[in-house]
């Protein structure tokens, strides 16, 4: 079964590699590993830190610019969308964050729906023990997030995640845990359910980076903001 196949019928598919060398990945994790992520502040050139990440880090980091850009991922995007993806925001992680379920399409997503997709990229082997990400397979046809559900009085924000989360189980789907080897890559669409699964040996670090693509010849807003007859438009700046 290709990739192509397994990612239209789960919303989710493993890629083995990113195309970098182990010295990229490493130049990621030791570029990061002194940052301070004290939550709340937010740099001049808009770099965010919280507590349990770093937000836009490829604005002044390249080590993170080039994982975010990296040719093997940007050419299996293409494949997949069929269509050029467009970078534009990295989020970076030290530990897990055993986050609920949620959907990305819910804080920004595309007009046509469904341009928008993640690639978590494990910067070490990232298991049970750690907090890998989990996500419910097939869900993106369960949670997906459009214009017209807005106009017609849709509110998106935490309680619809977890609606979307109940319809998920209902429907029959069930968490699936995403183990992968250090330079492997995940990429789901932006209304998979996705989340953060339970450390089980607290203090391991689970060091990772997520990018988030939109792709060319659509418009951009953000369901959370917009509500009838107002919608939210973003104007995204762009990581090439």
């Amino acid at each position: 079964m290709t990739i192509k196949t397994v990612f239209a019928r789960d919303g989710v598919v493993k890629l083995p590699g990113t195309g970098l060398s182990g010295d990229g990945l490493d130049a990621v994790t030791d570029s990061l590993r002194n940052v301070s992520a004290d939550a709340g502040r937010q740099s001049a050139d808009g770099v965010e830190y919280f507590a349990d990440r770093i937000m836009d880090a490829w604005i002044v980091n390249p080590h993170v610019r080039a994982l975010a850009l990296a040719p093997q991922i940007l050419d299996t995007l293409q494949r997949l969308f069929g269509r050029r993806p467009l970078a534009f925001q990295t989020l970076n992680f030290e530990y897990g964050t055993e986050q609920e379920a949620h959907c990305d399409a819910v804080h920004f997503n595309s007009d046509p729906e469904g341009f928008l997709c993640a690639v978590w990229i494990a910067l070490e082997d990232v298991n049970e023990d750690n907090g890998a990400v989990f996500y419910y397979p097939a869900s993106h046809r369960i949670a997906e997030v459009r214009i017209r559900d807005v106009e017609d009085g849709t509110v998106f924000d935490a309680a619809r995640c977890a609606e979307m989360e109940r319809a998920a189980q209902r429907s029959g789907l069930t968490r699936s845990i995403a183990c992968l080897r250090r330079g492997q890559a995940l990429v789901w669409a932006g209304s998979v359910l996705h989340g953060g699964a339970s450390i089980l040996k607290p203090g391991l670090t689970r060091r990772s980076q997520v990018t988030h693509y939109f792709f060319e010849d659509c418009r951009y807003w953000v369901p959370k903001l917009s509500r009838a007859g107002a919608i939210q438009w973003r104007q995204p700046r762009w990581i090439s």
